[in-house]
């Protein structure tokens, strides 16, 4: 008969729904969040730094973490932005490698990081992780690739308007959202220039979505779609 497990903190529970550990048996998901820590990092927060030894995996609770690469000759790149129930620096762990990227929260966030080393054995132990580690980095690499792809043939007001979309709940036509960081960030995770952003979120007021500082309202959903669809004709 197994012991009765110690209940784990509610932030602990997101972990549950990350692909990393969906599959895990309760035991074994138990062994990792219990050493797991929650951290809370304001805006600015460093979380890992490019070239620092790779000492845990990162899970993002609650609101977002931005990784970004720098060049030698010092330009920032913005690689992605990742949200709730994402993981970040799994593979440079497991590969006991240095993180490749900075890790940056760009507003207030709520992390839990799992401990490198339990995390490394585990996936010896318990294959199922060590399957769940290679999948979720192939459908990261997949992911990049379909974002190179949508740099290279998708005009600024579709990449904007796929963004808005992404934000809007299901199942409504009219909502009104609060971007989820600012604008300069959104530009850059869209290949943007902030001018560029600026002048496709005037643009888009012709077909009902206003943007008054950090606060959105998109008139129609359908609009929006319909608006999507037109532009992917063209391209």
């Amino acid at each position: 008969m197994s012991a009765t497990l110690p209940p784990l903190p509610k932030e602990m529970e997101v972990l549950r729904q990350v692909p990393l550990f969906a599959a895990l048996q309760p035991e074994t998901f138990a062994r990792l969040a219990q050493a797991a820590r929650i951290e809370r990092h304001a805006k600015g927060d460093i979380i890992f730094r490019q070239g620092d030894t790779a000492q845990s995996a990162i899970v993002v609770v609650d609101g977002f973490v931005k990784v970004s690469r720098l060049s030698a000759n010092g330009d920032e790149t913005l690689i992605h932005i990742f949200g709730r129930g994402e993981s970040v620096g799994e593979s440079a762990v497991v590969a006991r490698d240095r993180y490749s990227t900075t890790a940056e929260a760009v507003g207030p966030a709520v992390v839990v990081r799992v401990p490198g080393a339990l995390f490394i054995q585990t996936a010896r132990e318990f294959p199922d992780l060590a399957f769940a580690i290679i999948n979720e980095a192939q459908a990261k690499v997949i992911a990049l690739m379909d974002e190179i792809e949508i740099l290279k043939v998708q005009t600024a007001d579709q990449r904007v308007l796929r963004f808005l979309l992404s934000l809007c709940p299901p199942d409504v036509d009219t909502c009104t959202m609060r971007l989820p960081y600012t604008k300069g960030d959104i530009a850059a995770s869209l290949g943007l220039k902030q001018e560029t952003l600026s002048r496709s979120f005037a643009r888009l007021k012709a077909i009902g979505i206003e943007i008054d500082a950090r606060q959105v309202t998109v008139a129609s959903v359908r609009r929006v779609e319909e608006e999507i669809a037109r532009l992917n004709q063209l391209v």
